[in-house]
């Protein structure tokens, strides 16, 4: 893995920690209790879908995919549906 891929990667989790936090203001205990909450809810969704989405890609390349490959399409489908829940959060406190 080239050094350019490595901080591509880094930036990728960086990105992904950021769309997990549901920040309380005021309150870590509240942060960390809905950070926690939404990450063990929602990270078995984008497992599930990663490893779908990389059985498929194997099947057609008829070779087995790269860690790094498959890291990248679980942290692709974890944003996506991240950025959604949390879009969906804020919107209902804001709405109640």
């Amino acid at each position: 893995m080239k050094t350019k891929e490595k901080i591509y990667l880094a930036g990728l989790v960086a990105f992904y920690l950021v769309c997990v936090i549901r920040y309380i203001p005021g309150d870590l205990g509240m942060t960390l209790y809905h950070t926690g909450k939404s990450f063990l809810t929602l990270a078995p969704f984008a497992v599930a879908l990663t490893i779908v989405i990389v059985t498929i890609m194997q099947k057609i390349v008829g070779a087995k995919l790269p860690w790094d490959r498959v890291l990248r399409f679980y942290l692709l489908f974890a944003i996506i549906i991240e950025i959604f829940a949390g879009v969906y959060n804020y919107l209902a406190r804001a709405v109640v």
